[in-house]
């Protein structure tokens, strides 16, 4: 039986623990605390932010505390405490004045998957296309091949086309796999969308990856997030579209991402949570304070723009 539930998952690249972060905070050996901590800290609150979009937030309102933090990541208070020092002082993490914790870069590594019948249909799927690409090529070695002039200028005008210089993609390939992912996303929305051509799809993919210089992730990632958007979900239906679309997809997405959080972050405690924690008791904040928070969002967003575009 099969269950209807969404999985999030971190996708990190095979070279994640060689980031000059990791190496420095794994190398760090503050009394006890060694470097492995550190970095078994830093994966268990990046779990913990999938569901808010990078925000640390108990049930999607309460910011997560150092208190809380231990509990959840099985390590004392004071090593989450350091721990969150040093991360703030690499950058990974961001803590606002009301103690709430955004997770840096969480976008590169956010992967989200629907059920046992999607993982199911994508290998069969897969398996379809390397059974249909052994059928062409037993094709090819048994019937003689029988040209004449108007095959010759066929192949002439299918020269001068826009993907006449693609190469053939397989199950394996990244640009194919993205091409499966949008096209499964797609249906998922409109079960009875028309099967594409991949490889038409799969060059496209290709192509913003090679010219445009996308991050083959950021590609994928950029496939859930189109297609769980209200708008865009018909609007991106190719490969070309994605390509052609990708910058506009990504600034609305980061639009989106900080409206929400600031959203986010102006949220209350309820009444049980303060009696429980009468140290995070609601303030009213002066005007001093309030500038000040406002300089500090300001300075956040611009720093998140600055890695966004470095690393695009």
């Amino acid at each position: 039986m099969s269950d209807n539930k969404k999985y999030y998952y971190l996708k990190l690249k095979d070279n994640f623990f060689e980031s000059d972060e990791l190496k420095i905070l794994q190398n760090y050996n503050s009394g006890k605390n060694e470097g492995y901590v550190y970095s078994d800290i830093l994966l268990k609150m990046y779990l913990k932010s999938l569901q808010g979009n990078g925000a640390l937030l108990f049930k999607n309102r309460i910011p997560y505390k150092a208190e809380m933090l231990a509990t959840v990541t099985n390590h004392s208070v004071g090593e989450v405490k350091d721990a969150i020092e040093k991360f703030k002082a690499l950058g990974l993490v961001e803590v606002l004045d009301d103690g709430a914790i955004f997770m840096n870069d969480i976008q590169l590594f956010v992967g989200k998957s629907s059920t046992e019948a999607e993982r199911v249909k994508a290998y069969r799927d897969k398996l379809k296309s390397v059974k249909k690409i052994e059928s062409v090529q037993m094709y090819d070695k048994s019937t003689p091949e029988i040209r004449d002039k108007r095959l010759e200028n066929r192949d002439k005008n299918k020269n001068n086309s826009p993907h006449s210089d693609k190469p053939k993609y397989g199950p394996d390939d990244r640009p194919y796999q993205i091409a499966q992912h949008l096209l499964g996303k797609i249906r998922e929305n409109n079960p009875e969308f028309k099967q594409p051509n991949l490889q038409h799809w799969a060059n496209d993919i290709r192509l913003a990856h090679d010219r445009d210089k996308r991050d083959y992730d950021k590609l994928d990632n950029m496939v859930d997030w189109c297609q769980n958007d209200d708008f865009w979900q018909a609007n991106i239906l190719s490969g070309k579209k994605l390509r052609d679309k990708y910058d506009r997809l990504a600034a609305e997405a980061n639009r989106k991402f900080k409206t929400n959080r600031q959203v986010r972050t102006k949220e209350t405690l309820p009444g049980w949570a303060t009696e429980q924690a009468p140290t995070t008791s609601k303030k009213q904040l002066t005007p001093e304070q309030q500038a000040a928070l406002k300089q500090r969002m300001a300075k956040l967003d611009q720093r998140n723009s600055e890695r966004e575009e470095a690393t695009s």
